[in-house]
């Protein structure tokens, strides 16, 4: 209504002065207003709207959606915990040389050095020993020993590790065993000495390769000789692998082939070739081994068992364990004059095959560890020692089948803090088939080390006593049975520390002067004395 009004005026307003001007050219007559124009507008009604919903449709289409269901694999390392606030304890200063030096009485210089190569992949080590001693109240009771090692480990990115080592050994001893009452020799003649240069090499796996299975190769070489010409070379080459079962059930192969060739006024030569399969079941509370020993000499076969089983009566405070078990044990001019020096440079070399039963008990108490065994040995072929009858300062070897009962233990246990002690004892009754006993062989054997360490003084004490009963033998004059004394053999131990790296030591051996004879003729070195000093860096 408003717009309507509105044009009307605007129109009005446009059309009035055209409407005057118009007026002028009409004629002039005289025009008669009858009435004054009003307009006016009508009353209009107003239309009111008032909005509605659309009416309600319940018959719609109702739409279904499946959606597909898929789960999302989230590789989460699995998270690490670390203590917070914790502080790196200090790590001891770690030395990788050692050195001592010393000298005793009577006349004993002594000196030893080793140092240790670290690192990754190569690591070596290198050690060197000289000990010797001149007991001038015996003449010609008299030794030197020298030593020397250079061994080495490679390991590679592959878990495998190669392994070698060269050694030097040299032992010079003298034979004093004659009647010094009426008797005399110059040095030279009645020294012996004996060299062995060893090589060592071998190959294993470091970790368990596919299929849970280690392998081991390694080959071990000597050359030995002595001061009379007699020289002996050994060569053993081993192969081995174990196959795990479940992780702790090993099955095992292993093959020697172990060769020896001695040559002095003739030749003799010992091939054995050992092939040893086993198995051992591990189950909660007992193992089981059950494996076999074959060998082979001069083409002929020898099996041996190899049965063991141990059963936790007590978890690991008691085990009981029996065993039946063989072998074909070399005797070696090295072996035979490495356990006596003094013998023969032309002895019989023979295997001595043995079958042993055993039983006993092992475990671990409150910080204590454990062995006690008993057993039955039936050795044929054991390597028994007399004095030769032409020269009678040197030993010969003779061969005999004998029946062995023994019993023997171990302990080591700490009694206090920096306190531990260790012994051991062995019994054996021997019986041989020809000979009237076992000669030289010592049948009642023990030994009891204690060790006492102040870390905070740096003082180490160390005690020891050796005790063996005396050794039948025959006489020179006559070839009747007689046994040796026994050995009571006391000697203690020191060493203080003035700093961290250098220190002083002292050692007292058989303090109680005792003079037994270990072998016929050859009384044992009474009471000395070494002292010196050492340092680490």
């Amino acid at each position: 209504m408003q717009y309507k009004i509105f044009s009307t005026l605007i129109l009005a307003f446009f059309v009035l002065p055209f409407a005057g001007n118009a007026q002028k050219d009409l004629p002039a007559e005289q025009v008669e207003v009858l009435k004054r124009f009003e307009a006016t507008l009508l009353d209009t009604k107003k239309q009111s709207t008032a909005g509605t919903l659309p009416k309600e449709d319940r018959d719609a289409i109702k739409l279904t959606y499946s959606l597909p269901t898929k789960n999302l694999e989230i590789q989460q390392p699995a998270p690490k915990i670390r203590p917070l606030g914790m502080k790196k304890d200090k790590l001891p200063e770690a030395f990788k040389g050692y050195a001592k030096g010393g000298y005793g009485v009577p006349a004993s210089p002594y000196a030893e050095f080793g140092y240790y190569f670290g690192g990754e992949p190569l690591r070596m080590n290198i050690h060197a020993k000289h000990h010797s001693a001149n007991f001038k109240n015996l003449e010609n009771q008299k030794f030197a020993k020298s030593f020397a090692e250079i061994d080495a480990k490679y390991s590679t990115e592959s878990n495998i590790g190669f392994s070698s080592a060269l050694s030097y050994d040299k032992h010079k001893v003298h034979f004093y065993g004659y009647d010094h009452a009426d008797t005399t020799f110059a040095e030279d003649v009645v020294k012996q000495v004996f060299k062995d240069f060893n090589i060592k090499l071998g190959i294993a796996n470091e970790e368990r390769i596919a299929g849970d299975i280690d392998y081991r190769v390694g080959a071990d070489i000597y050359f030995f000789n002595d001061n009379y010409a007699s020289k002996e070379q050994g060569f053993d080459l081993g192969l081995g692998g174990t196959k795990w079962i479940s992780g702790k059930h090993p099955i095992k192969l292993d093959v020697h082939t172990d060769f020896t060739n001695f040559k002095d006024t003739l030749t003799q030569n010992l091939n054995n070739i050992y092939f040893l399969p086993s198995f051992t079941y591990h189950g909660d509370a007992f193992s089981l081994k059950v494996g076999t020993n074959i060998v082979s000499f001069k083409d002929e076969f020898t099996v041996f068992p190899d049965l063991e089983l141990a059963v936790n009566v007590i978890g690991s405070s008691l085990t009981a364990f029996a065993g039946w078990t063989g072998n074909l044990q070399k005797n070696t001019f090295k072996s035979l004059t490495t356990y006596n020096p003094f013998l023969t440079s032309h002895p019989a070399l023979r295997n001595t095959s043995y079958t042993k039963y055993y039983g006993g008990i092992r475990g671990s108490f409150r910080g204590a560890e454990y062995s006690a065994q008993l057993g039955y040995k039936n050795a044929k072929d054991l390597a028994l020692f007399l004095n030769d009858t032409i020269d009678t300062k040197r030993f010969d070897v003779l061969y005999d089948t004998v029946n062995i009962f023994y019993i023997e233990g171990s302990t080591k246990f700490s009694l206090f803090k920096g306190f531990d002690l260790i012994g051991t004892l062995s019994q054996s009754v021997y019986s041989p088939k020809n000979e009237k006993k076992a000669w030289h062989l010592p049948a009642l054997e023990s030994n009891i080390t204690a060790f006492y360490r102040l870390p905070e003084q740096n003082i180490k004490v160390k005690g020891e006593l050796y005790i063996a009963n005396g050794a039948p033998y025959k006489k020179l004059d006559d070839r009747s049975i007689d046994h040796l004394g026994a050995l009571l053999d006391l000697s203690f131990g020191a060493e203080y520390g003035v700093t961290d790296q250098i220190g002083i030591f002292l050692d007292i051996n058989n303090m109680l002067n005792n003079k037994r004879q270990r072998w016929n003729g050859y009384q044992v070195y009474g009471l000395n004395v070494l002292g010196g000093v050492f340092a680490k860096f």
